[in-house]
């Protein structure tokens, strides 16, 4: 494990290190001192309950844990140059210490492994640009979030939720509210600078309302009916613990004989009424993994320029969000479908990202027709690529299959 710690030591940095939770009595800083605070917000998981959380943040809901909000706010009256390093399982609510004069810097470091250390020196020491970018908005509020985030009930003692916002959760749920959050859904700052531009739209196939036929299914398999014996099914003696739950190939003895028993016997297992070996044709939908492979034939290629308009080199990810023209169906303004990172550009160097819109991201799921469908094959969809959610201003159109800088966001 390389810590932080281990980090500042092989920087040969000058510091003070403090393992606590409020703010250290022997902590004398001088006016030039840099502090880097470390606070956290983990989780439980359904069957380990970790500081009173059972599954998902209950106990302190989005705020940081460790009364982590006290801790940098002590910091930072007593400090000119703070540091916040978050290391999260998700969103928290930052409003208690965001805008405070000493605060400088704000690192998602999120869950790094075993090489904290480096990584977190490499962005700090600027040896690297930071180049990554939030998978989820950071409210200024938890009622910001809306209904999705709040628990249904329960049911046969597991969490159960009706879903109610349908696809309008995180930045969708924002954006059909109006709600300005603190940073937008694929926000991500650098130590430089970039500019898209020179996009072009190319079609590659003519999408129809619904996929084409799936392909037919394959024979059904023929499996060995021979029964083992049923000393192979019998438990392995000295079996460590057994896991609540956890679903094993193992019988108990007196289970497996009794089974072999009647298997020697002739007797067949009862088949439900009406079961059948045949095989049927598959829903219009299912097929390989993801349903019909058709949902993912491309309808769309999209190129763009990204140019390294700063001073330090870096890389940039571009963003593209689908927004559907009007239809009958109820559709988020802007849905992410795709994004592409660029190698590490010097200053003033540019790079082509290829960039698609397949079939399915055009799509609806129809639950009269149990079916993906284009609701308006002859729309005008609008492509936006840009590098947050909220920071889109480039526009491609399907319709007239060009491109177009300096627009309007949707959002």
């Amino acid at each position: 494990m390389d810590s932080p710690i281990d980090g500042f030591k092989s920087r040969g940095a000058r510091y003070q290190f403090f393992n606590t939770d409020s703010f250290p009595s022997n902590s004398n800083p001088s006016p030039n001192d840099t502090a880097v605070v470390f606070v956290t917000a983990d989780s439980g998981e359904n069957y380990i309950t970790v500081e009173n959380n059972p599954g998902d943040r209950t106990s302190a809901n989005l705020n940081l844990w460790h009364t982590g909000d006290k801790l940098i706010k002590d910091i930072a009256a007593r400090y000119s140059n703070v540091v916040v390093v978050v290391h999260t399982v998700g969103a928290v609510l930052m409003e208690e210490w965001h805008d405070l004069p000493s605060v400088k810097a704000i690192v998602f470091a999120h869950l790094p492994g075993q090489e904290a250390g480096a990584s977190l020196m490499e962005v700090l020491y600027g040896d690297v640009s930071p180049s990554g970018h939030l998978p989820y908005t950071l409210a200024k509020t938890e009622d910001d979030f809306g209904e999705s985030v709040k628990l249904r009930g329960y049911q046969i003692g597991q969490p159960q939720d009706t879903f109610t916002e349908g696809l309008y959760i995180d930045y969708r749920h924002f954006h059909k509210e109006g709600i300005t959050p603190r940073y937008a859904f694929g926000h991500g700052l650098s130590y430089t600078s970039f500019s898209f531009s020179g996009a072009t739209i190319t079609p590659i196939s003519t999408p129809t309302s619904t996929p084409p036929t799936r392909p037919a299914k394959g024979e059904t398999p023929a499996y060995s009916t021979a029964i083992p014996p049923a000393s192979e099914a019998y438990w392995p003696e000295n079996f460590p613990n057994r896991i609540w739950r956890y679903l094993y190939s193992f019988l108990e003895k007196v289970d497996a004989d009794n089974a072999a028993k009647d298997a020697a016997s002739g007797k067949k297992y009862p088949y439900p009424a009406g079961y059948s070996n045949v095989q049927k044709p598959g829903p219009a939908s299912g097929g390989a993994q993801g349903g019909n492979p058709a949902l993912f034939d491309v309808a769309y290629d999209i190129s763009v320029t990204v140019t390294n308009t700063g001073s330090r080199a870096g890389k940039a990810v571009a963003q593209l969000y689908v927004q559907f023209p009007t239809s009958s169906f109820d559709t988020p303004i802007i849905q992410l479908r795709d994004f592409e990172k660029t190698a590490t550009l010097a200053a003033g160097a540019s790079q082509t990202l290829s960039l698609r819109v397949t079939r399915k991201d055009l799509s609806v799921w129809d639950v009269v027709s149990q079916n993906w469908i284009i609701p308006n094959v002859g729309g005008d969809y609008g492509i936006w690529i840009g590098d947050s959610s909220d920071n889109l201003h480039l526009r491609c159109g399907t319709a007239s299959g060009t491109c177009a800088g300096d627009q309007t966001s949707p959002v």
